[in-house]
């Protein structure tokens, strides 16, 4: 095991990195962000520090891998360097280089981007998608599934959710459930997969995304409406002024996150709250993109 049931790193945690980096760790910490349950800073006796993300169940070590395979076989500044990877066992531990210093906007109460980072993410996903994907990666065709035809079949629980008028949700459901059935997921580029302001930091103007373990092959412009689905509640661009193309992508996010917050009744209250919020950016901006009646739902600022 990597961590103990307080959550602090165990001996032979200690022992694996001090061996495989030739250096005694000396200090231990959880860093702010992240929900991994076995990441450390840790700081070493010569001054230097690292990065460390250990596997806790096989799903974790499935993640780990496939981060590993990105940052390892990539040649890029927008993923962390790799200082070490170990293999032990069935519970894989990858280190990587320390970037406290950069500027998580996350890692801030509330979330705060600077002047221009907005934009230098946009341009950062351009270029993750003209990267080589590792061809091990899944296609993102394989994981697609189409929300609104359930949405259609449980419709008192969207209702439910007191998003938008039955009226708005009769005339435009034709309309959702046709454009998530041409969202176009194909393609074979390099897709982050979980763009999202606490798997990304800036050093200067450099972007550097973290945390590769869903990443998958398809369509770049799926991390970009990813991220631009979650921007408005964090200062960030009406998404329709940045895609305006991206009525599909919208329709699709919207019904991920409605059905997120009807049925995962065992999340706390402030996640069902940010599906329900992210839900309706995104339907607000489909009924911009596509022939949708014009959006008089809830504003998303107005869900608590």
């Amino acid at each position: 095991m990597a961590v103990t049931k307080d959550g602090h790193p165990t001996q032979e945690l200690h022992t694996l990195i001090a061996s495989a980096l030739g250096k005694e760790p000396i200090d231990w910490h959880r860093p702010h962000t992240g929900l991994s349950a076995a990441s450390f800073v840790v700081g070493f006796a010569d001054g230097s520090s690292a990065f460390v993300k250990a596997a806790v169940d096989d799903q974790g070590a499935k993640g780990l891998r496939t981060e590993h395979e990105i940052v390892s076989s990539i040649d890029s500044d927008l993923v962390a360097r790799e200082l070490a990877w170990l293999e032990d066992g069935d519970r894989p531990v990858l280190v990587m280089e320390d970037l406290r210093a950069a500027h998580w906007p996350a890692d801030h109460d509330p979330v705060t981007w600077k002047p221009g980072q907005f934009d230098l993410l946009f341009a950062a996903l351009r270029r993750v998608g003209e990267l080589p994907p590792p061809a091990s990666l899944p296609s993102a065709r394989d994981g697609f599934r189409p929300q609104w035809p359930l949405i259609e079949r449980e419709a008192d629980d969207f209702l439910a959710l007191g998003l938008c008028s039955e009226a708005w949700f009769s005339a435009a459901l034709d309309g959702l459930v046709e454009a998530e059935g041409n969202v176009p997921v194909g393609g074979d580029a390099l897709v982050h997969n979980d763009v999202r302001s606490d798997n990304l930091c800036f050093v200067g103007r450099r972007v550097v995304l973290v945390d590769w373990a869903q990443a998958i092959r398809g369509n770049p412009q799926q991390d970009l409406a990813s991220a631009l689905a979650t921007l408005p509640l964090e200062g960030g661009p009406d998404p329709f002024d940045v895609l305006p193309e991206g009525g599909p992508w919208a329709a699709h996010i919207a019904g991920q996150c409605a059905r997120r917050a009807a049925h995962e009744t065992q999340a706390p209250q402030w996640l069902r709250v940010v599906f329900q919020r992210i839900a309706v950016i995104c339907l607000s901006w489909a009924s911009r993109s596509l022939d949708l009646p014009p959006w008089t739902g809830a504003r998303w600022n107005e869900i608590r």
